[in-house]
């Protein structure tokens, strides 16, 4: 046996911990704390359940690992291999046995198991103290004590059949010898006087019986009439409901038929409607959606055509406002000026020749001519710069516009051809491609249309082809409302007759059993006298027992105390002459004189321990190894004796799949 793997959900301080186990030894090495001695009592647990006997904190299991602060179940589950099979056993814990639950699975098909009684005793073949006496190590209690137990299961590897305790064995056998004695109105024998009594009374009930049987058969048969002919009402108002719902379906089939056949002549006119105006046009997405954009175009060349001729018309108004710009009053007044000095020079010489004011006039005259003719420069250089740009971006505009108008018009060519193909009116262009879509878009739903109404038009047709003429269409309401009173009917029969039934079988019974009742009446009696000799009888036995327990003790000593002495000499290097006696107490030869194990120190004290257990291990478990849990059981020794045992755990790892627990890395194995 192994173990695979274990779940702990909720457990003392362990909450959802998993660990998977290996065929070996397996290490766990964690600080004081951590849960190692609470997840080896997991493991127990799960196999023999929680030690709640004790109230203290510290034995009563269920107290001490239930998680703290909570009401919830704590458990888990562990996977492990058993007989050659996986099997996955969960077990959950509340606040008193009552509420604990187990569940037992086989691994691998996932199949339950319904027993799940005494899983420990039946797996190891051993109880829970056997177990913690053998393969459970604990730093807490290493001393091994026997019990029944540990009996039973060398009655096991003795071959003996009885693989009960002896002492078990001879309490069962001494209670029996006791039964048979009388105790008030109890015991083997009071009890078998008053079956007697019973039975007497049966058989004169059983003899008024048989008289009835006869008239309960002439009453069955006639309910057992009723029943049949109201089961035959039953068929028969059934099968009308039948034809009458098969016959009303047909009616709305030939109705619906007809509809579809109306739905389907208009459906045909409007596609071909729709084809007229279509008339195999192209209509794909494709050119639809070309079509589309050549509207948008036109859009915007309409947009581009306004803009040029607003800006022709811009270009042109100011062409003719540079041209037509009139003469400001200065230059008027320059101009008046120059004339008015130009007029006084000649009359001042004229009168008094180059005179002082002829000078100053001539002067005046020159400083305004000059003036009067750098403004009209300036005037005629701004007319020729203006007319020449204006002249140029006029141009452009005109040569853009119609550049526009051009492709314009073959748009509208263009589109108007397409549309014309379907004989429609271009004047909105985009109203008459949104007819084109709608038509096209009917004549696609009315082709869906046709093709549903093709398809299931065949369907009634099918349905209607062996259609009779004349439809019986009966009142459904009526005919549910006659089949309900016909099934209460028939049930009310149905429990009669089975009523009936079963009171004949009942005094039928009655009257078959009266030759057993008078045989039962005779062997009670005999009985009565045969039970005092087995009394006698048992307590032989007990007693053949006792010897018989003795003599199997003596049998498993030399093979225990061999294996023994060979993990003490492994595990200490020294040969010594060691006895162990039937109850489990170890002796030690010491210069001719038996010394008992207590005389020793506390490590030697251990390690006499560990080594029973390892040799009760061997001795017990002949067939399929058990799995063995160590929880720090080597504290006491020193590094002698702690390496020479690791060194032993190792080599039982290859025999023994082995949990080993620690908390320090010198005891590390």
């Amino acid at each position: 046996m192994k173990l695979i793997k274990c779940y702990v959900s909720s457990f003392g301080k362990l909450k959802d911990f998993t660990f998977d186990f290996n065929s070996g030894l397996n290490t766990i090495k964690e600080y004081n704390g951590w849960g190692k001695s609470t997840f080896a009592t997991f493991i127990k647990a799960m196999f023999y359940g929680l030690n709640d006997s004790k109230r203290s904190v510290s034995e009563n299991e269920r107290i001490k690992f239930r998680p703290w602060n909570s009401t919830q179940r704590f458990g888990g589950y562990v996977c492990f291999e058993w007989g050659g099979k996986e099997f996955r056993l969960e077990r959950f814990f509340g606040n008193k046995e009552s509420e604990d639950s187990v569940h037992l699975f086989d691994n691998v098909s996932g199949k339950e198991f319904s027993n799940t009684q005494d899983l420990g005793r039946r797996i190891f073949e051993i109880d829970e103290e056997g177990f913690l006496s053998t393969t459970y190590f604990s730093q807490k209690d290493v001393q091994i004590k026997s019990n029944t137990s540990i009996t039973a299961k060398f009655n096991s590897v003795c071959e003996i059949q009885d693989t009960d305790a002896f002492d078990k064995a001879l309490a069962k056998v001494e209670d029996k010898a006791k039964s048979y004695k009388y105790r008030g109105e109890r015991g083997i024998i009071p009890d078998a006087k008053a079956e007697l009594r019973q039975l007497e009374e049966r058989i004169v009930a059983v003899k008024g019986s048989a008289k009835l049987i006869d008239g309960l058969k002439k009453e069955e048969k006639i309910l057992n009439g009723k029943v049949s002919q109201l089961k035959q009402d039953i068929e028969d108002i059934s099968e009308r409901i039948t034809k009458s719902a098969k016959a009303q379906s047909l009616k709305s089939s030939k109705e619906l038929l007809q509809n579809l056949d109306a739905e389907t002549v208009e459906l045909e006119k409007t596609l071909q409607s729709a084809k007229e105006v279509l008339k195999n046009n192209d209509v794909s997405d494709g050119k639809i959606k070309y079509c589309n954009d050549k509207l948008t175009k036109l859009v915007e060349y309409d947009a581009n055509i306004d803009l040029l001729k607003s800006n022709i018309e811009e270009i042109e108004k100011n062409c003719s406002i540079k041209s037509d710009k009139k003469i400001s009053m200065i230059d008027v007044s320059l101009y008046v000026a120059t004339l008015i000095t130009f007029i006084g020079f000649i009359v001042s010489l004229a009168i008094s020749g180059f005179s002082t004011v002829s000078i100053v006039l001539c002067i005046l005259f020159g400083i305004t001519a000059l003036c009067s003719i750098g403004d009209l420069i300036y005037r005629l250089k701004l007319k020729n710069t203006s007319s020449g740009k204006f002249n140029d971006i006029l141009t452009a505009n005109r040569d853009r516009l119609l550049e526009v108008e051009r492709k314009k018009q073959e748009v509208i060519l263009e589109i108007d051809g397409y549309l014309g193909g379907f004989g429609l009116d271009c004047t909105d262009r985009t109203t008459a491609l949104l007819q084109i879509v709608k038509i096209k878009g009917i004549y696609k739903d009315v082709c869906e249309k046709l093709a549903k109404n093709y398809e299931q038009r065949n369907k009634l047709l099918d349905n209607l082809k062996d259609c009779p003429s004349d439809l019986i269409i009966e009142d459904t309401n009526v005919l549910n409302s006659k089949l309900k009173i016909a099934r209460d009917d028939y049930v009310s029969a149905v429990d009669a007759y089975q009523k009936k039934v079963n009171d004949i079988k009942e005094y039928e019974s009655r009257a078959n059993v009266l030759p057993e009742l008078e045989s039962r009446k005779d062997e009670l009696v005999e009985n009565i006298k045969r039970y005092e000799e087995e009394q006698n009888v048992l307590s032989l036995t007990a007693k053949f027992l006792r010897t018989a327990d003795e003599n199997l003790k003596l049998r498993y000593k030399a093979p225990l105390q061999q294996s023994l002495k060979k993990y003490f000499e492994y595990v200490s290097g020294v040969d010594k002459l060691i006895d162990i006696d039937v109850d489990m107490k170890v002796t030690v030869d010491e210069s001719g004189e038996k010394k008992v194990t207590e005389y020793y120190s506390k490590g030697y004290q251990n390690l006499f321990e560990i080594c029973k257990r390892f040799a009760l291990v061997d001795v017990l478990f002949t067939g399929e190894k058990p799995f063995i849990i160590l929880d720090d059981p080597f504290f006491n020794l020193d590094d002698e004796k702690l390496s020479s045992a690791l060194e032993l755990i190792k080599k039982l790892a290859n025999d023994y799949q082995i949990l080993y627990l620690v908390c320090h890395e010198s005891r590390r194995a």
